[in-house]
């Protein structure tokens, strides 16, 4: 086809191409859901010593295409943009601060300073944000879990008074979003959420599923606060819990490492609010999540792992709900040898005083 025909031809040109040249190249194959690994690639390292020279525009675009593009690795493309990009966001109009920390959140690249310079730069621009601008850019914020309380009360005022402009996938994406940041202002959740009732026939089963953890939220922090979405808890619950969980291998590695401490533990458990949780003993309330890449974003100052919203959320919402959760994250489980594993785990337990073989775990002293 004519993509693959220009993919081949110009991946060895892109010395050619100017920086609108390679962020429109990139924009249009991601648009187009073409895959292009190759040519992708070459215009990430060619890009990279080339960011002064991209405008605002190229920026957002090339950025949000390569993070729309899940199977190419940029890493050297987005560190070297949130260096250039964080002195010049006063050059940034409302779409391209919303699509810039959109496609770093998307990507799983955490920057914090780059977000903050934009929260500072856009909270007094809030107004000229359409609803997809506000919602992406609070579901960025919240989902690279960086804090922005002047930015979140900027939308917040702002989505309240223009809710009715706002489509079902915004209202659902700033309601997570604000629920994921512990928004403690009910007034957004019920304006948007009496929104999303009505218009709840439009509603997919990701949205929906947005919308409950919203509501669990909700439920969470003000118990007696009257929430219009509260009669649709079942349908709401029922598509959140159709999204299966895919356990992973580390997850089996865990489970039977565990066993072998003596922990009794269900694999794979959904609480009654339809929660699932890796491991856990429903009799004590004491669960272990075990944390993949998917739960982490890359820092693009330190290359640490930074944990996001999503995972943060939920955690909240268990201990709201009675539970005692320890994580077990991937990168600290790879880094230990063999064994030390078990003790990791012993460890673990003790953190949240889990029951094994009738006791508490002791934890030797490290003296």
């Amino acid at each position: 086809g004519l993509f693959d025909a220009i993919a081949a031809e110009a991946v060895g040109r892109v010395r050619e191409f100017n920086p609108q040249d390679m962020a429109n190249t990139v924009w249009a194959f991601a648009t187009a859901d073409v895959a292009a690994a190759g040519l992708f690639d070459a215009i990430a390292t060619e890009a990279v010593g080339r960011v002064r020279d991209f405008n605002p525009q190229d920026i957002a675009n090339i950025i949000w295409g390569f993070a729309t593009t899940a199977d190419v690795a940029a890493d050297g493309l987005f560190d070297a943009i949130a260096a250039e990009a964080v002195g010049r966001v006063r050059e940034f109009n409302p779409q391209n601060m919303a699509s810039t920390v959109w496609a770093f959140a998307t990507a799983d690249v955490a920057a914090a300073g780059l977000f903050d310079a934009i929260a500072t730069e856009a909270v007094g621009r809030v107004r000229d944000f359409n609803p997809q601008g506000m919602a992406n850019t609070i579901w960025a914020f919240a989902t690279a879990d960086v804090a922005a309380a002047g930015l979140f009360d900027a939308i917040a005022i702002e989505a309240v008074g223009r809710v009715r402009e706002f489509n079902p996938q915004e209202i659902a994406n700033t309601i997570w979003a604000f629920a994921c940041v512990d928004w403690a202002q009910d007034q957004l959740f019920t304006q948007l959420g009496s929104a999303a009732a009505k218009l709840f026939g439009d509603l997919n089963d990701n949205e929906k599923s947005q919308l409950y953890l919203g509501a669990l939220h909700v439920r969470c922090k003000w118990p007696k606060r009257f929430f219009e979405l509260a009669e649709r808890m079942e349908p709401l619950r029922s598509a959140y819990t159709r999204l299966e969980p895919r356990p992973s291998n580390l997850q089996r590695n865990v489970s039977a490492m565990l066993g072998e401490v003596g922990w009794d533990h269900s694999f794979e458990h959904r609480t009654d609010e339809g929660i699932s949780l890796d491991l856990a003993d429903p009799d004590s309330k004491c669960a272990i999540e075990v944390d993949g890449p998917s739960h982490f974003l890359r820092d693009t100052s330190s290359g640490d792992h930074v944990v996001n919203g999503s995972t943060r959320l939920k955690s909240r919402l268990l201990r709201s709900l009675g539970w005692r959760v320890a994580h077990v994250p991937f990168f600290e489980w790879n880094s230990r040898p063999a064994h030390e594993r078990r003790q990791f785990l012993v460890e673990k337990l003790a953190q949240i005083n889990a029951k094994v073989g009738g006791r508490t775990p002791l934890v030797p002293s490290s003296s």
